[in-house]
């Protein structure tokens, strides 16, 4: 493992769901996936990711690099990890690391929690010019032992 991976790992671990949270989220989630279909879940977190995002609008920028530290202040504020933003040039890739959503919701939640990432990036974007004609979407399951969670703004047609 390399140094970052391992100080991402230290990181993650000591930045676990707040105690006096754990209990009431987990049971939460319990009860949603007892109610709700994943796919409802997912977005019924995707509309509370946008509605955080329009609480916490990011400040302007002029670049991906102030996108990228904005995003990370805020971040780093909730201890909810950090984002690496990359232009792929047929697309932008947002790479979240450390997102506490396995030790809040619990490790089935996944498929579904991370909507709340995507809705707050989706919401934020739009918040700072992104074309209507694009749109972000999650690319694959949660990765490493950091849960990196991967999202790429691109034209529907990058989709299909």
């Amino acid at each position: 493992m390399s140094d970052v991976d391992q100080g991402s790992l230290q990181y993650f671990q000591s930045r676990a769901c707040n105690s006096q949270w754990a209990g009431f989220l987990r049971a939460l989630a319990e009860e949603l996936m007892q109610q709700m279909p994943v796919e409802e879940l997912r977005a019924f977190f995707f509309v509370i990711g946008g509605r955080i995002a329009t609480q916490n609008p990011l400040p302007g920028g002029a670049s991906l690099a102030d996108l990228e530290s904005n995003a990370n202040a805020y971040f780093n504020k909730l201890d909810w990890g950090w984002v690496k933003v990359r232009d792929l040039q047929s697309s932008l890739e947002f790479a979240h690391s450390c997102a506490p959503l396995r030790q809040a919701f619990g490790d089935n939640a996944l498929s579904w929690a991370s909507g709340v990432l995507e809705g707050l990036y989706a919401t934020w974007l739009r918040q700072v010019g992104a074309a209507n004609q694009l749109e972000l979407h999650q690319i694959g399951g949660a990765e490493g032992a950091v849960d990196t969670l991967r999202f790429r703004l691109a034209h529907p047609s990058y989709f299909a």
